[in-house]
């Protein structure tokens, strides 16, 4: 990477580091990232060639950035003899401790997403996927699609719980993630077709349905 790259993605992670400060006094909108700008000693245009797409772009930024880091402390884990399921559980929880230290304004960028349920669900999509494919996942079958969407659901829940949970060490979230693994691999064994049994979970309007609450969370 080239100085001027090097240059411009410092920037960029210090637009990134500055908004998760400034979120919880300005909300998250394009007045936030114009603050922002400001705080960091930056023009407009000079913001305008890091984010062209303002503040979607520094959310797609902010997702981009937390999949790499969940990535680098999972491989740091080892993993090799624990069961798929506990794998699953492991990457959940490292995305939400590192979310943990910008808790409140990662509430205001997930309302956010509330505003456009397809958009958000693609993110979740990614989310999942990155997971399954963590733990050890290659299938490519009708599976591999129903392992998604139910991560996907069982994450987006887990993800509410942890926006009111107040116990030490997030207790009460890893409880509520172990119930809803629980709940998933249930289903997947009593499945005598898993298509119809997706169907009959109703887990696309359970996403939207959930997405939909984010706007219920106080932030």
């Amino acid at each position: 990477m080239n100085k001027e790259k090097l240059k411009y993605e410092r920037q960029r992670k210090k637009i990134l580091k500055q908004a998760l400060i400034d979120i919880n006094t300005y909300g998250f909108n394009e007045n936030m990232l114009i603050q922002v700008a400001e705080n960091c000693n930056l023009s407009k245009g000079a913001l305008g060639r890091l984010f062209p797409e303002g503040i979607y772009e520094l959310k797609e930024y902010f997702f981009n950035q937390t999949d790499i880091e969940m990535l680098k402390k999972i491989n740091q884990v080892e993993n090799k003899d624990i069961r798929i399921r506990d794998k699953i559980y492991n990457g959940v929880i490292i995305r939400l401790e590192i979310f943990q230290k910008n808790k409140d304004s990662i509430k205001h960028i997930f309302v956010s997403e509330s505003s456009s349920p397809i958009k958000s669900i693609k993110n979740l999509w990614n989310t999942a996927d990155l997971i399954w494919r963590s733990a050890g996942d290659t299938s490519t079958d009708y599976n591999h699609y129903t392992k998604r969407l139910l991560l996907s659901w069982v994450y987006l829940s887990t993800l509410l719980c942890w926006f009111n949970d107040k116990s030490k060490n997030i207790e009460e979230t890893k409880l509520f993630l172990n119930r809803r693994i629980d709940e998933v691999l249930k289903f997947g064994k009593t499945s005598a077709s898993i298509k119809s049994r997706i169907s009959d979970f109703n887990i696309f309007n359970k996403l939207i349905s959930v997405i939909k609450n984010l706007k219920s969370i106080k932030v």
